[in-house]
């Protein structure tokens, strides 16, 4: 029994110091893939005239730009991802548009005992 253990532990010893010392293997699908040396990526954000980029931040392996918009149409926050400048998500607060907005967004009769 004491054979096959250390023989299995041989074998997954061999097999994790092949897969790591590989060349040829490639990365994982998920895996972002790594900038070009040199390159800078460009991202053309679409803002309109008088918009005002008001914050900068970093969170983790994104940027965080926080955009003022003209004339009281509320804020934009977009997500870039550095690497490749791409805007992985943008999300636009204002006024409620909605036809029920006013009821919406008070609370119900029974939660403001």
């Amino acid at each position: 029994m004491a054979i096959f253990i250390i023989g299995g532990f041989g074998f997954l010893g061999y097999e994790i110091y092949k897969r790591a010392t590989d060349p040829e293997r490639q990365a994982e699908a998920g895996a972002p893939q790594p900038p070009v040396p040199g390159r800078i990526a460009e991202t053309a954000l679409d803002l309109g005239a008088g918009a005002r980029i008001e914050s900068v931040v970093l969170a983790g392996s994104r940027v965080l730009f926080t955009v003022r918009l003209p004339e009281g149409q509320g804020d934009r926050l977009y997500i870039l991802d550095p690497r490749t400048g791409a805007v992985t998500a943008s999300v636009t607060t204002g006024p409620a548009t909605a036809p029920n907005s006013e009821r919406i967004m008070q609370q119900p009769a029974s939660a403001q005992q």
